[in-house]
């Protein structure tokens, strides 16, 4: 037989001391952080903009100044968002308008040349542009494929239909649209496309 606990059931003493006051609302060990603090604060803030009207100059500023914080929280948030959406493709879209506009300047030779340089001075995505544009350029200049700066990587290899093209085009379209830069074996492989792809 157990002899009966001299203080009475330990699970009923247990329940007694954390059914205290003091124990029902403690802080988490180490305090509130700052957020948890800044939070705090902007539910206050809130809760006044939205449930009472203000009653005095120290309210009025209260609730300017959520009001400021809110809008500059939706602005970066609205920032961020669009930064991270609309960014790689606008950076994109100028990469292609940039080699568009240097092939329209430019022959074949004289962009490749450029290329060379680029290649040179470890410019990759430059160098990738360039010949990409060179390429295009000397399809135009052999008649084969009547140069359109509007065309995409995708139509022109509908047109051209050619292995060494189609390497050419996926290692431009890597070159010029994805967020890595290229490195100097993708430049080799675009360059090697590119002799067999004027070769022909």
């Amino acid at each position: 037989m157990i002899a009966p606990w001299r203080h009475g059931d330990p699970h009923d003493l247990a329940r007694a001391i954390v059914a205290e006051p003091r124990f029902r609302h403690a802080p988490p060990l180490g305090g509130p952080t700052w957020w948890d603090r800044f939070w705090s604060w902007l539910g206050h803030l809130l809760a006044k903009l939205f449930h009472s009207a203000p009653s005095g100059a120290g309210d009025l500023f209260s609730l300017v100044l959520v009001g400021a914080v809110l809008v500059g929280v939706v602005a970066v948030v609205v920032l961020v968002l669009a930064q991270i959406t609309l960014g790689p493709r606008a950076r994109a879209r100028r990469r292609a308008r940039e080699a568009e506009v240097i092939g329209e300047e430019l022959d074949a030779a004289a962009l490749r040349a450029r290329a060379r340089a680029a290649v040179a001075a470890q410019r990759y995505r430059e160098a990738a542009a360039l010949l990409w544009a060179s390429a295009l350029r000397a399809l135009d200049e052999r008649g084969r494929v009547r140069f359109d700066a509007a065309r995409t990587p995708s139509e022109w290899r509908r047109l051209v239909r050619e292995p060494a093209f189609d390497a050419l085009a996926r290692d431009a379209v890597f070159a010029l649209f994805d967020e890595r830069t290229p490195d100097a074996d993708a430049l080799a492989r675009m360059d090697a496309a590119y002799d067999v792809l004027l070769s022909r």
